[in-house]
């Protein structure tokens, strides 16, 4: 069965379980690109769920109902109820991702009847494999964009310990990946471990997360709202925000705070939400920390205060991290000329692009004493703190500007009709294009 064309290009369909309003992870940057394109003339229409990121819990105004149908910045947003509860397990997430895919099914098929591409992400592996199979019944074009590489990465975090589970996932990732005219993924690491799914590497294709200059600009101290609000004069701020979940090991900036208690006018700032939110300040409770606070989610226009206001911003992972995903926030904080430590394995692409950039210091993970001996010498003057937010920034623009890396997506989609073109280039290194299994060892993919 094919879709109707009727003569006219058809739309861009977006496939995902995360979308805006949602504010962190993988919603922003899906609609950034969703935003990107209708800006650019194409018409893009979403299928996705009721917002429910990261708090674990929908959000009560889109309670009450299986299906919403919203307008969002132009863009139609097609809404799905799904089962979601606080401090999810393993079966909960689950549940979460089945009942996502049966409600969603009416949406799935009418966002993607009649569009020339769909651009279906994962995770939510199970509801990608849905929308990849109604894709492929109605001759649409398929591009996966994998932020996750599902299911290693809850197996490699101790999130997954079922053996049976683990190979029906890995089985449904290996025929989404079979299914995919295109594969989009965020950097070298990752790509490697799709290719070894037996992926041809031509149909893998890097396309990084993106900045926008102009929204994260520098806000100077003088005019810094973060600063103003929940700073005290003369306290060295060091800063963590966005999600609040495993894969951040936050119990490593808890035990740093708890080193360094004693050092004066030093102070801690957890900003956001998750998954491991009640147990991490449960935890700094039992440990009483007054040098850490908690703040909820700020908006977002917030955003580059906090990040170049605060005197250093982590950016922390458990040691499991290396080429399973690729945090976005490392390219904003980057952007918004931010001071980083990064706790993170020294291969991981966090760490190759703190070294790359030269916009902050990486320690090891998990090491509390390395962070808090980084942290100290950064406020003794021991680094030299300008030089690494001005490289940071100039480095974050250079590679990873949306009309840089968006623009040729776009390009290609309004010369094919909405389709890519399937012999894009990989990545590029240098400047020189090349495909994923010519790429250097240790080289950071730009788009």
């Amino acid at each position: 069965m094919r879709s109707p064309r009727d003569g006219r290009r058809g739309h861009i369909a977006f496939i995902l379980a995360n979308f805006a309003p949602e504010r962190t992870g993988i919603s922003q940057t899906a609609t950034e690109l969703a935003a990107f394109l209708a800006a650019d003339g194409h018409d893009v229409r979403v299928a996705t769920s009721m917002p429910y990121y990261p708090e674990w819990r929908i959000w009560p105004e889109y309670r009450g109902r299986l299906w919403r149908t919203d307008r969002f910045d132009g863009l139609l947003v097609r809404r799905s109820w799904h089962f979601v509860r606080p401090n999810p397990t393993t079966l909960l997430r689950l549940t979460h991702e089945l009942t996502l895919s049966l409600f969603a099914v009416p949406n799935v098929i009418r966002t993607l009847w009649g569009a020339n591409t769909a651009f279906v992400f994962s995770p939510a592996l199970s509801y990608a494999f849905l929308a990849l199979i109604v894709a492929r019944s109605l001759g649409v074009r398929r591009v996966l964009v994998v932020k996750d590489i599902v299911p290693d990465a809850a197996v490699e975090l101790g999130m997954a310990r079922s053996g049976a589970l683990v190979a029906v996932a890995r089985w449904v990732a290996r025929r989404a990946y079979a299914m995919a005219d295109e594969i989009h993924t965020l950097g070298q690491g990752m790509a490697r471990r799709i290719a070894r799914e037996g992926v041809p590497p031509q149909r893998i294709r890097v396309v990084p997360d993106t900045v926008d200059p102009e929204e994260l600009a520098p806000v100077p101290w003088g005019e810094n709202e973060f600063r103003r609000r929940f700073v005290p004069r003369g306290t060295f701020a060091v800063l963590h925000t966005g999600n609040m979940g495993k894969k951040q090991d936050l119990d490593v900036i808890l035990d740093a705070a708890d080193r360094l208690r004693g050092e004066p006018g030093m102070r801690f700032y957890l900003v956001g939400d998750g998954a491991v939110k009640e147990r991490i300040l449960r935890r700094r409770r039992d440990l009483g920390l007054e040098n850490l606070e908690h703040h909820p989610l700020q908006e977002r226009r917030l955003l580059p205060h906090m990040l170049s206001g605060a005197d250093v911003v982590l950016v922390s992972q458990v040691p499991e991290v290396v080429d399973i995903v690729v945090p976005s926030k490392v390219l904003t904080a980057l952007a918004a000329g931010a001071m980083i430590v990064a706790a993170a394995h020294p291969d991981s692409d966090t760490a190759c692009m703190i070294r790359e950039s030269g916009g902050g210091v990486v320690v090891p993970p998990s090491d509390p004493a390395a962070l808090a001996d980084a942290l100290v010498r950064i406020r003794r003057g021991e680094v030299d703190v300008a030089a690494c937010r001005l490289r940071g920034r100039e480095y974050a623009l250079r590679h990873f500007s949306r009309q840089q890396v968006y623009g040729p997506i776009s390009s290609e989609l309004s010369a094919a009709g909405g389709v890519p073109n399937p012999r894009a280039t990989a990545a590029t290194v240098g400047g020189k294009a090349v495909s994923t299994n010519e790429l250097p060892e240790g080289h950071t993919f730009h788009g």
